[in-house]
């Protein structure tokens, strides 16, 4: 009996040993994998740390993670993969413990800065809006809120002086006020967005284009006038005339006879759109037609006097065919005004895009008479960005539309925050987007 129970005891002291071993064994390991697992961690923030100091630097790096008692603890590789036709960067650390280093951790994460299309609009003055909007608009002055939004409408303004223009005899208002609905979407005071910060660098997009063969200098004329085809190419022509000069009046220049429609024109080529998706012209340039690709064309003269400043004319409807998941994207940037002229554009106008008036305003100039003075619709999928106030409809005391379109509809393009045409701008800080591990 003593043998026996000898054995017995014997056998399951050896299990227990073996038990211990082996649950030792695995909290040795699963303490180096945390460990490896916080070195990774610590890679990423290091990662995002020299991004927000060198965005331009994406070098791989290995360091050393030490504590002051116990030394060295491990070493993480950190590495950069800018995705193609985005602002977003992927970073991967690989973590791994000095005492045990085959045991790693790999942990991806993707860090995007934001581009000045996150907004649906944005206005550096004052606004009004009616029609339907889809998508967070924001003005550094007031907002006239008439229209439906299913997002934010955010002012920089606690109060401002309403004007004429928003159908006021110079009277204090609300941030945001009118007879719009979903007043909770409201917010204001909110931080002012500084447009002057993000106002893009033309010269850098001529260099660009230079590079790509697709500069248009001085046209000796009126401009050019690019029309996008299917096939993702675009004719180019030479404008030689405008059309018939008519009274339209503006809030800063007042009455003017001005045209800003094609009478004849040269076709110079045809093109293919180029890789890196820059065009730019140092003249007044007229954009319509369909967008199969990635694409920014801009239009600015140097040296840069509010006298030289050229437009860019949406000479008819812009189109993405439909195909809206960040594929077909288009960015308009002009020096000065981003224009809807009085008969080229259609009756009912869709545009597709991102649309920049870095010193001006996008809109359409009112006519107070003539056949094209009242139009029907204009349907926006994309975001603009103008200096001066946006307008595409022009009210009477009563509300009533007298000049421009009657009816008008925005939705955000939401590929655009991430996404947005080459060489468009971008705003604050890379931010966080998505994190895994991977196994």
């Amino acid at each position: 009996m003593t043998l026996v129970f000898m054995t017995m005891f014997l056998v399951i002291f050896v299990g227990l040993v073996g038990v211990v071993s082996r649950t030792y064994h695995q909290a040795v390991i699963q303490s180096h994998d945390e460990l490896a697992f916080q070195i990774a961690e610590a890679g990423l923030d290091y990662g995002r740390w020299r991004l927000a100091h060198s965005s331009e630097d994406f070098t791989a790096e290995t360091r050393e993670v030490a504590d002051q008692w116990a030394g060295v603890l491990g070493t993480y590789d950190v590495t950069f993969e800018p995705q193609t036709s985005s602002s977003v960067v992927l970073i991967s650390s690989v973590g791994r413990t000095e005492s045990l280093p085959a045991r790693e951790v790999t942990l991806k994460a993707r860090y995007g800065m934001s581009s000045l299309a996150k907004y649906a609009t944005l206005t550096n003055g004052d606004v009004w809006y009616g029609g339907e909007i889809h998508g967070a608009v924001h003005a550094n002055g007031g907002i006239r809120m008439d229209g439906q939004s299913d997002s934010t409408v955010a002012s920089a303004k606690e109060t401002y002086i309403c004007q004429p223009n928003h159908g006021c005899n110079y009277e204090e208002k609300p941030g945001v006020w009118g007879e719009g609905e979903i007043k909770e979407l409201w917010e204001f005071p909110v931080p002012p967005v500084d447009y002057n910060a993000i106002t893009l660098d033309l010269l850098d997009m001529k260099s660009l284009a230079e590079a790509a063969g697709t500069y248009l200098g001085p046209s000796g004329v009126f401009g050019y006038h690019l029309v996008f085809k299917a096939d993702n190419t675009y004719d180019l022509y030479r404008v030689t005339r405008t059309g018939p000069k008519i009274w339209s009046w503006f809030q800063e220049t007042g009455w003017q006879r001005t045209s800003h429609d094609i009478d004849q024109e040269t076709l110079l080529e045809v093109r293919a759109v180029p890789a890196n998706g820059i065009i730019y012209a140092e003249d007044t340039l007229w954009v319509q037609g369909d967008i199969r690709g990635r694409v920014s064309v801009a239009a600015g003269r140097f040296p840069d006097t509010p006298s030289t400043n050229v437009d860019v004319i949406i000479n008819g409807s812009i189109s993405y065919g439909g195909v809206r998941d960040g594929t077909r994207v288009l960015g308009v940037i002009a020096q000065r005004h981003v224009l809807i002229p009085y008969s080229a554009a259609p009756d009912n106008l869709q545009l597709d895009g991102a649309f920049i008036a870095q010193k001006g305003r996008f809109g359409r100039r009112y006519y107070s008479s003539g056949a094209h003075r009242l139009k029907t619709s204009v349907t926006r999928y994309g975001m603009i960005a103008s200096n001066l106030t946006p307008v595409t409809a022009w009210v009477d005391g009563n509300g009533q539309v007298i000049s421009g379109y009657r009816q008008g509809e925005s939705s955000y393009d939401k590929n655009l925050l991430y996404q947005p045409p080459p060489h468009f701008p971008t705003t604050g800080q890379y931010q966080f987007i998505s994190w895994e591990e991977v196994e």
